[in-house]
């Protein structure tokens, strides 16, 4: 699996209290979240980051919102 920690931008659902990937932006394409396999969360001091780790067409991604700033970054990628 490929580490990085790149700006990304997605769209995202707000569903029953929840905060769910539903398509992201990386390259110059669109990748569709097909499915949420894992989000668990860490802190940096006061700041909590979501983590999740979602599959599209065979490929995995971990991706990671930044919820004091509010940005979105792709963590890894293991693309077949």
């Amino acid at each position: 699996m490929l580490e990085l920690t790149e700006p990304i931008n997605v769209w995202v659902f707000f569903k029953g209290g929840t905060l769910q990937p539903h398509t992201f932006f990386w390259k110059q394409r669109q990748i569709k979240v097909e499915k949420i396999n894992l989000v668990h969360t860490t802190k940096n001091g006061q700041n909590l980051i979501f983590h999740f780790s979602v599959s599209s067409g065979g490929n995995f991604y971990k991706l990671a919102f930044d919820l004091e700033s509010l940005k979105w970054f792709l963590e890894a990628v293991e693309e077949g």
